[in-house]
Order: C-alpha cells, then sequence, then structure tokens
C-alpha cells in the first residue's frame, strides 16, 4: 500500500507551511491562499485550510538504519515525545522503532525505522531519509465493522493488531491504523477523534470511495506519482 497523496486540513495554515518547509526542510511543490503541498518522499502532503482544528496521527517511513540520528534532527528542532521515561521506542511485533514528535497543529507526527525493509543508507539523517507517509490514523466507533469494509471493498488486509480495538490495515509500506474512539494516540493522552481527509494510494484499479459514516475519502490510482 503505497500512499502516493495526503490531503489534511488545519486551522493553522502557516504555522504548518513554517514548520514542514522552514523547520523540517520539506520541499515545497504547490502553494494556494488555502493550502500548501510538500513532497515527503514518495507522497505528497497538502494541508487545507479549515475553521476548526482537528488532530491527526501519521507516520513517515525513514531509512531504517538512522533512527538515532533522525531523533537528533528533530531534537534539534522541536522536542520529542517521550512516555516518561524513553523517547524512542521498540515495537517487538512490528519489528520497528519510532519517534514521536507535534508538529505547529498538535498533530502526532512519527518517524519510523521497520526493521523489515532493512537500509544501508549511509551519513546522517537528513529529510531526504523520509521515504513516504506509511500511516494514518483512522479513528471508528466500530473498528471490526471498518476493517471488513476495508478488506471487502479496498483489498486491504488486516496487519497486528488486536482485531477489536487497534487494528492496522494493509502493509509496512502503508497502513490504515483503524482505532476505537475511546483510544489515545501513543504516546499521548491526546484522544483520537473524526477528522477528515483525503487519501490516493497505489492501486490496479481506479476508484473512489468513502468509509460509510466518516469524512474518511480514499481514491485508489493507478497513476505514478511524479
Amino acid at each position: 500500500m503505497i500512499i502516493q497523496r495526503l490531503e489534511l486540513y488545519t486551522q493553522k495554515l502557516p504555522e504548518q507551511k513554517s514548520f514542514y518547509t522552514g523547520l523540517l526542510g520539506m520541499p515545497l511543490i504547490e502553494e494556494a491562499d488555502d493550502s500548501f503541498t510538500v513532497m515527503a518522499g514518495h507522497t505528497r502532503l497538502t494541508f487545507k485550510q479549515a475553521n476548526e482544528s482537528k488532530v491527526y496521527h501519521f507516520a513517515f517511513n525513514i531509512e531504517e538504519n538512522k533512527l538515532e540520528s533522525a531523533v537528533r534532527f528533530v531534537r534539534e528542532r522541536t522536542r520529542t515525545l517521550s512516555d516518561g521515561q524513553e523517547e524512542i521506542f521498540r515495537f517487538e511485533d512490528w519489528n520497528a522503532h519510532a519517534c514521536y514528535f507535534y508538529d505547529a497543529a498538535g498533530n502526532i507526527v512519527e518517524f519510523i525505522a521497520r526493521h523489515n525493509l532493512a537500509s544501508q543508507a549511509e551519513g546522517t539523517f537528513s529529510i531526504q531519509d523520509v521515504l513516504g507517509i506509511s500511516e494514518l490514523g483512522m479513528p471508528v466507533e466500530d473498528v471490526p465493522e471498518v476493517v471488513r469494509y476495508c478488506r471487502e471493498e479496498l483489498g486491504l488486509d488486516p496487519w497486528r493488531g488486536n482485531g477489536t480495538d487497534f487494528q492496522p490495515v494493509g502493509d509496512e509500506h502503508g497502513l490504515f491504523i483503524v482505532a476505537s474512539l475511546d483510544r489515545s494516540w501513543f504516546p499521548t493522552q491526546t484522544q483520537a477523534e473524526v477528522a477528515p481527509f483525503i487519501i490516493t494510494i497505489a492501486g490496479s484499479q481506479e476508484r473512489r470511495s468513502v468509509i460509510p459514516g466518516y469524512p474518511y475519502e480514499i481514491i485508489i490510482s493507478r497513476s505514478a506519482i511524479e
């Protein structure tokens, strides 16, 4: 599951532009009065102006051998998030390490190094070591029902998870983190909430789908991103 494009909404458009293009250094590729787009590896990430504040959780895959220098990169620009003890988190079942930080709008952003996607990239971490967006939180009331929809209608299979209140679907290149609305986003106490998005993923058949009952629009595209 390759995430080609992701469109999110924010009340803090100028602050978000400054954060992603200035602080993190992602290339600005499009801009309008009410939106901007940066290139994050193979993913075009767009923020659009909104009238209300919503919190998202999303993750970037990075070169898997550069997590420690990625943490230093984040620390030099903003603070990393901690559970009170750790700022680098090990996920045994996922064979991955990750760090987290807030962006300018309070979204929970993750850099994740997936060791099943081994890398021999040299040097210290730079923004060019971001490979693309690999996770997007999808809070819902009924996790099994939405997981079933993703499998039957979108062809996305469950991956790890418990099948009840937390169930990723997709694969290590791209995952929807289908989570119950009564959960908070790790490693924070921020409650998961419904927040609209438009996402484009690569697929063999063109189609557009909306998760029933939610403002979650999913586009499957056969076109390679340029």
